[in-house]
């Protein structure tokens, strides 16, 4: 219950999100019990008889014990059941009546056979199957993962996506690929195939479920004006985390630095666990039943923006940094399994403190329907022209390459490509430049042969 200090500054602040005001009983008594549903399916509130939309008390108000009897028995007509008090205040000699509203845990509630929510000052009615399922999914009631899915087949699983998955996560195990799916849990309540299967398992995850895709754009300066180059990543989820962080580390600056014989330590000029973190964030969190967006990557001369569709649910949103709760369950407990994902709740401070340590600017983060995280560069690297910063890759590129072949003489090109970052294009670009001008030679075939530094 509150007290009179409390009902002040609630009448100071005036309607919102979290206070409705009633100047008397209204004719039809299920309009109160309408608000009360309201606060319950957004975050509680307070409902506040005896005063007007000026903020003021109105003179003579009384509610008698017919009307008490009324409002109780329609806040009890709320299904399920709501977590609310009503009470008497008298606040500056003024009487009035106070219904206290606490969030629901079990959403969604309603009220006349309908679903009320808090929207702002206003409370209103869901209409439409998109707004339901809003409610439902801010409620955590509906995750797009577990959601049953109809036109896969556990036959049409890859092979080659279950294989890069337990490898990554560590799994020994031979069983075959519908055993692997139901030991993960993966499916439905009666053995259904849930979404989360062809996320991860199939290339079907970018063409059947196309909002399920990384774009990544690269842009010239620090607007969105001159696009440099763009690629969207499809097919299963872990080969999207993959992929793009690979395009990544071919865009970014990397500084090399030796100490002694100690192995010598790549200084990036973002740092790899902060943009990884991001990452593994926006993919468990998005809100995949979005189908008009996609996570954006977007590289700026100055920055880094990741951002995916889905702002912060309510109760993330009231603990934020301190609380984590995914929209994608399912997908958060796979990146958990494959070591992506620490701990929950751990993302933002390890984020803060990975930026501190490289002696960076905080993460940003924007929150309003999008959830964007901005990652800003050491400013020592974004003062070289674009070209100066190619020609300055171009010189370390082929002495990684050499370290790299002078540890594994019989590293393939591919092999090379991937520890470097590159394509496998850039790759060859680089060795066959180096081969004639006679620094690097290959003996043997193929197969079994080997790298030589000349």
């Amino acid at each position: 219950m509150i007290d009179e200090t409390k009902a002040l500054e609630l009448i100071a602040q005036g309607e919102g999100q979290h206070v409705e005001f009633k100047e008397s009983v209204p004719s039809k008594v299920r309009e109160l019990s309408e608000e009360v549903c309201a606060f319950s399916n957004a975050s509680g509130g307070f409902v506040l008889i005896g005063v007007n939309n000026k903020n003021e008390f109105v003179k003579g108000f009384s509610i008698d014990n017919s009307k008490r009897s009324s409002i109780q028995d329609s806040l009890d007509a709320i299904q399920p059941a709501v977590s609310c008090e009503f009470y008497p205040l008298t606040v500056q000699g003024h009487p009035i009546w106070v219904i206290e509203v606490q969030e629901g845990e079990n959403k969604p509630y309603v009220a006349s056979g309908s679903i009320y929510v808090r929207r702002g000052a206003n409370s209103q009615k869901l209409r439409t199957p998109a707004e339901m399922r809003q409610l439902f999914e801010d409620a955590g009631a509906m995750h797009f993962d577990e959601a049953i899915n109809k036109w896969f087949r556990m036959e049409d699983i890859s092979d080659q996506a279950v294989k890069e998955f337990k490898e990554k996560a560590g799994i020994t195990s031979t069983a075959p690929n519908p055993e692997l799916i139901k030991n993960l849990e993966l499916l439905g309540p009666k053995g259904e195939m849930t979404n989360v299967v062809p996320m991860f398992f199939s290339d079907e995850c970018g063409k059947r479920i196309p909002q399920a895709v990384i774009r990544c754009v690269l842009f010239k300066g620090k607007d969105k004006v001159h696009i440099i180059d763009s690629k969207t990543i499809g097919g299963p989820i872990l080969t999207q985390y993959n992929e793009t962080t690979k395009w990544l580390k071919q865009r970014l600056a990397v500084e090399y630095i030796m100490d002694g014989f100690n192995p010598r330590k790549e200084k990036w000029e973002i740092p790899l666990d902060a943009i990884k973190e991001a990452l593994t964030n926006s993919i468990c969190h998005r809100d995949y039943f979005d189908t008009a967006a996609n996570i954006m990557v977007e590289l700026y001369d100055d920055r880094l923006e990741i951002t995916n569709p889905g702002g912060l649910l309510p109760v993330v949103a009231k603990n934020f940094g301190h609380m984590s709760k995914s929209r994608n369950p399912k997908i958060f407990e796979l990146f958990t399994r494959m070591d992506l994902v620490e701990k929950v709740g751990s993302g933002i401070p390890r984020m803060a403190d990975l930026m501190a340590e490289a002696g960076l600017p905080a993460p940003e983060y924007r929150t309003e329907g999008f959830f964007t995280t901005v990652l800003y560069k050491d400013q020592s690297t974004v003062k070289k022209t674009g070209k100066e910063t190619i020609k300055e890759t171009e010189k370390k590129t082929p002495e990684r390459i050499l370290e790299i072949i002078k540890a594994n003489p019989g590293i393939t090109v591919s092999e090379i490509a991937d520890q470097c970052g590159l394509t496998y294009n850039g790759a060859y670009y680089h060795i066959e430049k180096m081969r004639k001008k006679g620094i690097l030679a290959h003996r043997g075939g193929d197969k079994g042969g080997e790298w030589v530094i000349l």
